[in-house]
């Protein structure tokens, strides 16, 4: 018998209502006098029985479990209220108990659900009632609270208190080590939730997002303003079918545009504006994309900015680009040179001002996004279930090392220790795994980049010549000293400068293979400072070792993690906008993956049921043969 309530939380049909609940006391009525199972709200706190005919229903519908049920089997409950009680509504609206709808939100995203369907699981679903510790003729609430959750929990750190709170429950449970345990962490790319613009929509689309949000701001103090043609150019969206054809024509539109929006502007930063206009989300957004899409000269026309010509890079952010130097007298850029910002910076959608562009060239092709990036950091145990412990979300642009550090901050703050962790050649440099090393107690495990110039030089590599640090020298397989070496910078860092005399290069027999050159230059070395000189040495030498390459394919493991939260799960899209949100969703599909993960596993210390693999008949018949 399947019985499905529906309607907002208190909006039961008073007919069905009372008749289910009628049917229920005269069925449990013995079991709420024997058992003292008492009915659970909505706004009822931690501490929470499961009613006795839920058990018995559930049992009954499912007999080997479900991830939800095993949830509440294993770990009783996984969120208590005490654990989030500054997550109320401040309000004064009644108060759900956020413990449990951050349960709803994990079971949620481990079945990839979208609210209404949560929402509808709650109300329904026998299991997520008996992981709820709900009766069976409890209503739910409505889809909504489920938005308004995540809004809560999208400020500050609360989204990452609430993995760490699963980890902690988990390490309770002996089903996660903090001590002496190996990590590995992957990145993958993440979609924003908005299309991709070209410049000329992009400026089209921001100035059109900011008169809507005007026209709902003060209609009236907007009507005024606008200008003969706006309905046609911004009445609408901007497609790119339905701009102007030819280069010209584009640009004299992407200029009329750019005029628009300056007079808006104006109008907006005016004295007898409200103050009010000046602070709405959409307007501050038109001001930020016009002084990145446009430029005044000397003459105070207004300019379409010339693309980007260079890649971002975090060694060049602090320093001036050639485009903009030198500039003219007024200060001004020179036209011929004046391109807009870095990805790093540039706004590319009006909707989701946090988003970037950004392309990664990898083994399988170039690819191009605009979005963000996820770090995911999982606990590898050859025993126990692999644990997703960590998540971090940056910006597309942000390159991998620039977030190790952080990764490694916040395991030590979870007071994870003596740790081995595994990454790819994106997270790994001398300088990190030094870093790891000394300051955090980790021993950073990945490839250390091949030396690029190798193939410049085949007869001798850097790893052939052996330095004298007392000395500052540098001897090369033939015997030749160099000069003493001179301090210099390598992308902001502190570098080596080798040379060697050129005449004893000149007369060397190995000359090509070592320098490479024909016009009798002398064999250049840049080397790092001692201490990363010998970790860059030492990691390229062991990682060419069969040892170390069956150890590093522990890593392997992670390209597995993010396959299953990109398909399982919705990993790839992002369904909110903005990097708080999208955070959000990161957190929730890694404790949804984890709580599928952990429902395959059997108790801690045992090993996970597994069915022995079908044997063919040729297979059979070798064995046969083989006795």
């Amino acid at each position: 018998m399947l019985l499905v309530i529906s309607g907002r939380q208190g909006e039961v049909p008073r007919g069905l209502a009372v008749g289910f609940r009628g049917v229920l006391r005269w069925w449990r009525g013995a079991d709420r006098a024997v058992e003292g199972v008492a009915a659970v709200s909505m706004g009822v706190g931690s501490g929470r029985s499961i009613p006795a005919l839920t058990v018995r229903m559930a049992r009954a519908s499912n007999p080997r479990g479900t991830p939800a049920m095993w949830v509440r089997d294993r770990l009783d409950e996984l969120f208590v209220d005490d654990d989030f009680a500054d997550w109320f509504p401040a309000d004064g609206r009644r108060g759900l108990s956020p413990a449990r709808l951050a349960m709803v939100s994990v079971l949620q995203y481990a079945g990839n659900l979208i609210d209404r369907q949560a929402a509808e699981a709650v109300r329904c679903r026998l299991d997520w009632k008996y992981c709820l510790a709900m009766d069976l003729d409890d209503p739910g609430f409505d889809f909504s609270v489920l938005s308004e959750f995540r809004d809560r929990m999208a400020q500050g750190d609360r989204a990452d208190r609430l993995l760490a709170l699963m980890v902690d429950h988990l390490v309770a449970a002996g089903l996660v080590k903090r001590r002496g345990g190996r990590v590995r962490t992957d990145s993958t790319h993440v979609l924003a939730a908005v299309r991709t613009l070209n410049r000329t929509e992009l400026v089209a689309e921001t100035l059109r997002a900011a008169l809507e949000q005007l026209t709902l701001e003060d209609e009236e103090w907007l009507a005024p303003l606008v200008l003969p043609g706006w309905a046609d150019r911004y009445g609408r969206p901007a497609f790119y079918h339905r701009l102007p054809k030819g280069k010209a024509a584009l640009e004299e539109h992407a200029l009329q545009v750019g005029e628009d929006g300056s007079w808006l502007l104006r109008a907006v930063f005016g004295d007898d504006a409200p103050p009010r206009l000046r602070t709405l989300t959409q307007i501050e957004i038109l001001r930020q994309v016009w002084v990145q899409q446009y430029w005044h000269d000397a003459e105070g026309r207004l300019r379409w900015r010339s693309p980007k010509s260079t890649k971002d890079r975090l060694s060049r952010r602090n320093v001036p680009r050639r485009a903009d130097l030198p500039p003219t007298t007024d200060g001004r850029p020179d036209p011929a040179t004046a391109c807009v910002p870095w990805a790093s910076v540039e706004i590319v959608s009006p909707y989701d001002p946090q988003a970037r562009y950004s392309r990664k060239v990898t083994a399988a092709g170039t690819k191009n996004w605009i979005g963000y990036r996820d770090h995911q950091s999982e606990i590898c145990s050859e025993s126990g279930p692999n644990v997703i412990v960590q998540v971090m979300t940056r910006p597309a642009p942000e390159q991998d090392i620039d977030v190790l550090e952080d990764i490694h901050q916040r395991l030590v703050r979870q007071q994870f220790t003596d740790l081995e962790h595994f990454v790819d050649a994106g997270y790994v440099t001398p300088e990190s795994i030094d870093q790891a090393a000394r300051v955090h107690g980790i021993a950073l495990t990945g490839p250390v980049r091949a030396d690029p110039r190798a193939q410049d030089h085949p007869g001798f590599t850097k790893a052939d010549f052996i330095p004298d640090w007392q000395a500052r020298t540098l001897t090369c397989p033939r015997g030749i000293t160099s000069h003493p070496w001179k301090p210099t910078l390598g992308d902001q860092h502190e570098r080596l400068s080798v040379l060697f005399p050129k005449p004893a290069c000149r007369t060397c027999e190995d000359r090509l293979a070592c320098t490479g050159n024909t016009d009798g230059r002398a064999r250049h070395i840049t080397l790092l400072p001692q201490r990363l000189q010998e970790i860059q040495t030492r990691v390229r030498h062991e990682q060419d070792t069969e040892q170390w390459q069956r150890r590093y394919a522990l890593r392997a493991g992670c390209e597995a993690t993010v396959s299953e939260t990109v398909h399982a799960h919705g990993l790839r899209h992002c369904r909110y906008r903005g990097t708080a949100k999208t955070h959000v969703q990161h957190v929730l599909t890694a404790a949804g993956a984890n709580v599928i993960r952990l429902s395959q596993c059997g108790s801690p210390g045992s090993e996970p049921p597994t069915r022995a693999r079908p044997v063919s008949r040729f297979r059979q018949l070798c064995r046969d043969l083989s006795v």
